[in-house]
């Protein structure tokens, strides 16, 4: 099972993507940092050709946790010494036990791992033979500004180190130092350390929510016990109650009778074509929807570093989309073996200054019929629909993204 709780969304899975995707009006996958795949170690990906989603027993008998330090996503400078201390010192504070931060330095310089938000089959196996980890924390540092209003946005997922590997737990938080001005303003904060401690200790609320004290603290303590956290309903500052707003569910949307509302399908999220202006903007629309997708029981999200892993093994790189014939390659079982692949196109996702803008597009094919079954357009702004005294407004590109992907699976599977 799954533990998932967050401010963001999840995705879908990949078999015979046909040329139906492009001319749906979706491009779907491409982009750049990590939609462009290329090895960023230099590096030939092995893989053994088993399943990534089958049915096998999660991680026992260890209660370490390799904490790999921070992916940057937010197309610019960002204090991640700073941040990845803070991220250890919270675990530790919680009686998390973590392998040692000098042991995943060597580590990492003995494999040249280079992109600390994923990681292939060979790399997770050999973390948790050489460190003892049964599970491995990716952290993504989506937004991060300190000038005033500070703004800082995350992705966080709990990852086994097993065959095949799996998202245990996922969270995502945003946050703006003028979510809550109050009388006066007040309530403004104006210090991006502040906003920090606030996004880490909503971070490590959700995570210490799977498990008690005792557990945490038990040498018998395993990260197959996250499992019954699935779907959970851990705080977040990305505010995962309720339903989604109606004015956040797809603008245009296509569903096929094809999918089965009944059925649990393995779903593969590929790296969206980035045709925005914002950097990474590919890479963090497809962590959203894969948050959302993980939360979702009625889907079995496989981790975005086995994906990534596939298509480096084929050397596929697509920059202007998925063609049919690299479909074909990825859809064999003995590559994913997924039954749904998503995939979509980001447009526009603005997150910077201003009120945050976020367009996208979003296509699923299916894998016995090798159709597009799904494909929706959504576009949002932080102020849709707020009208008076700024209430219900969103001051982030992350919590706008996160409710956008939110109304879209909901849409999907009603």
């Amino acid at each position: 099972m799954i533990c998932s709780t967050s401010s963001s969304i999840r995705p879908l899975i990949v078999f015979e993507l046909v040329a139906l995707l492009l001319s749906s009006g979706c491009a779907s996958v491409g982009g750049e940092s990590g939609a462009t795949l290329e090895d960023d170690a230099g590096a030939r990906v092995e893989s053994d050709g088993s399943s990534a989603h089958a049915e096998v027993p999660l991680v026992s008998g260890s209660n370490l946790i390799a904490v790999l330090p921070v992916e940057n996503l937010s197309g610019g400078r960002a204090p991640l010494e700073v941040v990845d201390r803070s991220i250890r010192m919270k675990l530790e504070e919680r009686k998390f036990r973590i392998v040692d931060d000098r042991a995943i330095e060597e580590f990492m310089k003995r494999y040249r791992i280079r992109n600390t938000g994923s990681l292939d089959s060979r790399v997770l196996r050999a973390i948790r033979e050489e460190t003892g980890a049964e599970a491995v924390l990716l952290t993504s540092l989506e937004t991060y500004r300190d000038t005033s209003p500070p703004k800082i946005s995350f992705i966080f997922r709990l990852v086994s180190s097993g065959e095949p590997a799996q998202i245990l737990w996922m969270h995502g938080v945003g946050l703006s130092g003028e979510d809550s001005p109050g009388f006066l303003g007040l309530g403004r904060i104006e210090e991006a350390e502040v906003l920090l401690e606030e996004a880490l200790e909503d971070f490590v609320n959700s995570l210490a929510g799977c498990l008690s004290e005792d557990e945490r603290a038990s040498p018998a303590f395993s990260a197959g016990d996250l499992r019954g956290c699935v779907g959970g309903a851990g705080g977040s500052a990305s505010s995962r109650k309720g339903r989604a707003k109606r004015r956040y569910r797809p603008r245009t949307s296509f569903r096929s009778q094809i999918i089965d509302t009944d059925r649990r399908y393995s779903v593969a999220v590929i790296p969206f074509l980035n045709s925005s202006e914002r950097r990474n903007a590919g890479r963090i629309v497809a962590l959203h929807l894969v948050n959302e997708l993980v939360r979702n029981q009625r889907f079995a999200v496989i981790e975005p570093g086995l994906v990534r892993e596939q298509l480096l093994r084929y050397r596929i790189i697509m920059e202007a989309g998925p063609s049919f014939a690299n479909a074909q390659v990825l859809s064999s079982d003995s590559s994913l073996g997924a039954d749904l692949v998503l995939s979509g196109t980001v447009f526009d996702y603005q997150d910077a200054i201003g009120t945050p803008k976020v367009d996208f597009s979003v296509s699923i094919i299916e894998k016995q019929s090798g159709q597009v079954v799904w494909t929706s357009r959504s576009y949002n702004h932080g102020d849709q629909g707020v009208f008076f005294f700024d209430l219900g407004r969103l001051r982030t590109a992350h919590r706008l993204a996160a409710e956008m992907v939110k109304g879209t699976c909901e849409v999907l599977t009603r």
